[in-house]
């Protein structure tokens, strides 16, 4: 099956997410309108954004439907993503703060970027080189099978794109998953100086822009194709 793969979607006005999602049994089903193609099957990360109700939620799912764009009748093209029982409680903090109720959850200190960034660490089997799954001022989630003990020390150099270098930094193990899909590991960042924690937000910042614009962009190409 298809990994690492994530589509984004954004409801400033929260009501209309109530026009996509429906239950299915225990699964909850949503509606993402993209000009994207997914196999059937397909495992992916939706990245659901409530600007107005400050909250971003990442829910795993795959692909049981897709849909071409018509006209007559008007329908726009996109997949149905199923997400499994076992995030019915995600789901359901999902849909109540799109209907404006107070929810509980921790809130981290720092917003998690959705972001494939190649990252390169030394193990004691040598160089290894993976690639995360997100990333925030604080840390980043790495996408691999060969996770490394709780509390190990690593020092990892992340090659975000327009950084020939890279970034250079340390950071340590603060915990690990392994199920399936979401296998791999939380990394911790440890800066040796306010510099090298500035060069990180700023990553973030750039990052987290040129996902705003893509999915600006997204939103601009098919209101054209509507008209």
């Amino acid at each position: 099956m298809t990994t690492g793969i994530s589509v984004h979607v954004s409801y400033p006005k929260p009501e209309g997410l109530f026009d996509d999602f429906f239950w299915r049994g225990p699964a909850g089903v949503l509606f993402v309108r993209t000009g994207r193609r997914f196999e059937l099957g397909t495992q992916l990360t939706v990245v659901l954004e409530l600007p107005s109700r400050d909250k971003i939620f990442r829910l795993k799912g795959r692909v049981v439907a897709s849909r071409r764009a018509s006209r007559d009748p008007v329908l726009p093209a996109g997949v149905e993503i199923e997400f499994g029982s076992m995030q019915r409680h995600a789901l359901q903090l999902v849909l109540d703060a799109a209907e404006g109720k107070q929810i509980e959850f921790s809130e981290r200190k720092s917003r998690r970027i959705p972001y494939s960034v190649q990252v390169v660490y030394e193990t004691d089997a040598g160089f290894v080189k993976e690639f995360t799954e997100d990333i925030s001022e604080g840390g980043t989630f790495i996408m691999t099978q060969q996770q490394l003990p709780v509390g190990t020390m690593i020092e990892c150099r992340l090659k975000p794109p327009g950084y020939l270098m890279g970034v250079k930094l340390k950071g340590r193990v603060a915990w690990v998953s392994k199920e399936g899909q979401s296998a791999g590991m939380g990394i911790e960042f440890l800066f040796s100086s306010e510099r090298q924690r500035k060069r990180i937000k700023d990553l973030c910042s750039k990052l987290a822009h040129e996902i705003t614009t893509a999915i600006q962009r997204g939103v601009d190409a098919f209101k054209k194709k509507e008209k």
